[in-house]
């Protein structure tokens, strides 16, 4: 960012400038503050374009248009005054490099990272798309490489100046090398324009150069036009895929929600805790102090009028003339990559790489083992009828500035965990107060979007988990915040090598607190080579022990009463004692542990659950359970001595059931209300709290229980249709908080359900 120049406003509508991002051919680019302290980027226009009446009328469609766009992907419009002298609109500021000046300094971007990319540009196409909107300049230039993802700026920005008197009729803006073939020759644009553009800038992203060369733009559009472009050294699992966005053919092109369909069907896991390479990490905390350290403004005028935000020119705009060619299209790959949840979750988050499961699987029930309810020839289950339980009263609903991958119920407030802080809302759902990490150089959440759990109440004090990136390097973090005295008391890192970002909170246990993450210290200089468990002592700040794991931890539990850790990975479950040290381990692939009082529940992929003690011995075990892939398909009772299980019934349903501690009988049962028209297993999570136990079918629909008897008191339907995979809930001191990070909502129920 420079500083503002003699030419450069101060102020603009309720926004103070406080320095200059950048100009492009439209106009300048601030950085804004609001009197409440709102950041923002201002996009101020020419004054050449602001005295052209018909620039102004599609200006004003265009970012009435904008407004509609939302999503955890685009940088959304949050104000504009097109009737002003100048016209002007804010969007969302978004900390990040831009993805051309990324590659350019730091080289083409790995796999892993294309992969994530990839989805997140897609994601925000159809964000852009459902607002009636097509991008018509989507480049490397106008995607913004952040923590929490990638971000797609300027969409519609093409279409108002399209409408100019800088164009002729007929005529096309854009950037050349990322322009489509109907596009180059000035033929009419649906939305699978901005499909090719996507794939040309991915496919920037992997070479680190324009999928068509260099040159002038009139023999680039040539070679887009007429030329199959060389597709040989993009990575082999994302060719396909590509190939087929990259179809001269518009209508042979998939859609931004077939291409996130078609990343959401890949395989391996994440084994890096943040999606981007460490470098451009580094970058992006380093661009990331301008919001702490902002510079004096100074008479010194911008010499360079025409730079992107980064202080790198864009293509040159080119306007073209018309005729046309269409080929026969590519079909759609279905090529194995990273998934689109866990390349942004990764494993140890609460989302096993659970590929096209859904939200639940049936942990198998081949033995009849305790309570399997096979015997035989069975009677009809009798299910209460869905439509008879009461729909809830929601107590409020809000968005949030910011994706909250993590909520939490404190005594006075619901708690929004985002990237950059924690917010407060209180009994009406407004904001009582906000902090900031202690060191300006950590975030807490390592994905923006997605729900990642870490964070973890213990009294008046919270504890996040987070990612500190300095010159040195890339390492965990924890931040205490004091919810008394509504301030970040303290931050401390771990000081080790090789090791990556808090991952995931494992928990607070008698004043320590456990932290998962990936990069296990080892000399070989790889912080994928495993996973890491820190044990810190809340009190001096200091490590009690950290200890490095060859597997990949996945899940973890803390029983009560011990110092005991229990991981369970993608290869053996173990057992840490209270100095780090392995105590015992055995090879297993674990679905999720979960800790049951002074014991823990194991459940491993072949469809086996058993309770164990801490030093392994089993105490009973049993099939046929209903397993949420984020891990929470069990819950236990206040005194922990009920256990909270779904059995899948023979007729696709399925059956609460609480399950005593010591024997793993039933205390009582009861049948889930009667199955969705389409035949859909619901219910698969599970949450106690207050006398209720929750569950959230796979629809989203939230179902309250009496934790007595099983007996339904009320759901809530405000988010049916929604991904349970994508919703953040916790529940606690009578409130039950539900939160969709990718749309940015947060409500509130309370336990009631009045």
């Amino acid at each position: 960012m420079k500083q503002l120049g003699d030419a450069d406003p101060r102020r603009v509508g309720p926004y103070t400038l406080l320095g200059r991002l950048g100009a492009g051919g439209m106009g300048a680019v601030y950085l804004g503050r609001s009197a409440g302290g709102r950041t923002v980027a201002v996009k101020v226009v020419r004054l050449e374009l602001a005295e052209d009446d018909a620039f102004r009328d599609r200006f004003r469609h265009e970012v009435s248009a904008a407004r509609r766009v939302s999503g955890g992907f685009t940088a959304a419009v949050v104000d504009a005054d097109v009737e002003a002298a100048v016209p002007w609109m804010a969007t969302t500021f978004v900390p990040g490099v831009a993805l051309d000046k990324a590659v350019r300094e730091r080289g083409p971007l790995p796999e892993r990272t294309l992969w994530t990319l990839t989805a997140g540009v897609a994601e925000a196409l159809v964000s852009v798309h459902e607002a009636g909107l097509i991008h018509r300049d989507l480049k490397p230039a106008n995607v913004l490489l952040a923590l929490d993802g990638p971000h797609v700026i300027d969409f519609g920005i093409a279409r108002a100046v399209d409408g100019t008197a800088l164009t002729s009729t007929g005529a096309v803006i854009g950037s050349a090398p990322y322009m489509s073939p109907e596009q180059a020759v000035g033929s009419p644009l649906t939305e699978a324009s901005d499909v090719f553009s996507l794939a040309s800038t991915i496919a920037h992203a992997a070479r680190g150069d324009s999928l068509y060369g260099d040159g002038a733009a009139a023999a680039v559009l040539f070679r887009i036009v007429h030329t199959e472009p060389d597709l040989a050294r993009l990575p082999a699992g994302l060719r396909e895929l590509l190939a087929s966005c990259l179809a001269q053919d518009p209508a042979a092109r998939p859609t931004p929600r077939e291409i996130c369909d078609a990343v959401e069907r890949a395989g391996a896991p994440l084994t890096s805790a943040s999606w981007l390479p460490d470098e451009v990490a580094r970058d992006v905390v380093a661009l990331r102090s301008v919001m702490t350290a902002l510079p004096a403004p100074a008479p010194e005028p911008d010499a360079d009028a025409d730079a992107d935000a980064d202080g790198a020119t864009d293509p040159p705009t080119v306007l073209l003339g018309r005729p046309s060619k269409e080929n026969d299209p590519s079909p759609v790959a279905d090529r194995r990559g990273p998934s689109r949840r866990v390349l942004l979750l990764g494993a140890a988050g609460g989302a096993l790489a659970a590929g096209g499961l859904g939200a639940w699987f049936t942990l198998g029930d081949e033995d009849g083992g305790p309570g399997s309810g096979k015997s035989g020839a069975e009677k009809p289950i009798r299910r209460p009828a869905a439509d008879d339980v009461r729909e809830a009263t929601l107590a409020w609903k809000v968005k949030s500035a910011e994706p909250c991958p993590q909520v939490l119920c404190a005594k006075d407030v619901v708690l929004g965990v985002s990237l950059r802080q924690v917010v407060a809302l209180d009994g009406d759902g407004k904001q009582k107060w906000s902090v900031n990490p202690a060191d300006p150089q950590t975030t807490f959440a390592l994905s923006g979007t997605m729900p990642k759990t870490v964070a973890a109440l213990d009294g008046d004090r919270l504890y996040v988990g987070g990612m500190s990136v300095t010159l040195d390097g890339v390492g965990p973090a924890v931040t205490a915040v004091d919810l008394t005295e509504a301030k970040s008391l303290w931050t401390t890192r771990l000081d080790r090598e090789h090791t990556s970002g808090v991952h995931a909170l494992a928990g607070v246990r008698d004043g320590k607190v456990y932290t998962l993450g990936f990069g296990d210290g080892r000399e070989d200089g790889s912080a994928s080579s495993g996973s890491h468990v820190w044990c810190l002592d809340a009190a001096d700040r200091k490590t009690t022990w950290f200890h490095g794991e060859k597997d990949h931890v996945l899940w973890s539990a803390l029983p009560s009463g011990s110092g005991t850790v229990v991981l369970a990975g993608s290869e053996r479950t173990a057992a840490l004692d209270s100095r780090g040290e392995t105590d015992w381990s055995e090879k297993a692939r674990s679905h999720s542990v979960f800790a049951f009082g002074p014991h823990f529940v194991h459940s491993t992929t072949d469809g086996r659950t058993t309770l164990r003690d801490t030093a392994g011995k089993k105490l009973w075990s049993t099939t046929g359970l209903v397993a949420s892939a984020r891990g929470d398909g069990m819950a236990t009772g206040e005194k922990e001595t009920l256990l909270y299980v779904l059995r899948a019934d023979d007729d696709g349903g399925a059956t609460l059931r609480a399950l005593d501690r010591d024997s793993g009988k039933a205390s009582w049962q009861a049948p889930l209300p009667a199955l969705r028209k389409d035949g859909k297993l619901g219910a698969a999570r599970l949450l106690h709290s207050d006398g209720n136990l929750y569950s959230m079918d796979n629809d989203g629909v939230v179902w309250a229980f009496n934790s007595s008897s099983g007996k339904p008191r009320w759901k809530y339907s405000g988010f049916r249709g929604t991904d349970p995979l994508k919703l953040v809930w916790h529940a606690a001191h009578g409130r039950l908080a539900l939160c969709d990070p990718t749309a940015t909502t947060i409500a509130v129920l309370h336990a009631n359900g009045a």
